[in-house]
């Protein structure tokens, strides 16, 4: 994947923090907004914000096949940090969703244990398409987050 593409997430990023950080400043005092939701949702971005520079700063003093090995490394570290401070905030992994479980799920796997396993030096000719993914889910995941409380702050329509 070319860097533009890892911009162009990086800017989704901070439009969907800007997003939430407007809608967490003008929310009405009776009904806020889940702390665990706004703190994963940060998160996510804020990850996906940085670490979509990371690799090309890595490019210019490392080799490429250590800088992304070095970035797909601390990419699944830091992820696989935000999946467990959500279980450990949410106090019970029995009280995740279906859908939440499946989040949970694909997350670990798919999205994490690849990240991982290139940060271990495996699968290094499918490094950018595997960092790419987790740039991509670390989007995904605000935006489903993003969509659950503007349903949940919105009124049925009774017609």
């Amino acid at each position: 994947m070319s860097p533009e593409s890892h911009y162009a997430i990086s800017q989704i990023a901070v439009t969907l923090t800007g997003f939430i950080a407007i809608l967490v400043a003008v929310q009405p005092k009776d009904h806020q907004f889940s702390r665990l939701a706004v703190v994963t949702i940060l998160g996510t971005t804020v990850g996906a914000l940085l670490f979509s520079f990371i690799p090309e700063l890595l490019f210019g003093i490392l080799e490429r096949k250590l800088a992304w090995q070095i970035s797909c490394g601390f990419f699944g570290l830091y992820h696989l940090a935000l999946i467990i401070n959500h279980q450990a905030r949410q106090l019970q992994f029995k009280r995740n969703t279906p859908v939440q479980l499946v989040i949970v799920i694909l997350s670990l796997f798919p999205v994490v244990g690849l990240k991982l396993t290139v940060g271990l030096g495996f699968l290094i000719s499918f490094a950018d398409k595997i960092f790419f993914l987790g740039l991509l889910w670390c989007i995904f995941i605000p935006l489903y987050l993003f969509g659950r409380i503007v349903l949940e702050n919105t009124r049925e329509d009774k017609s």
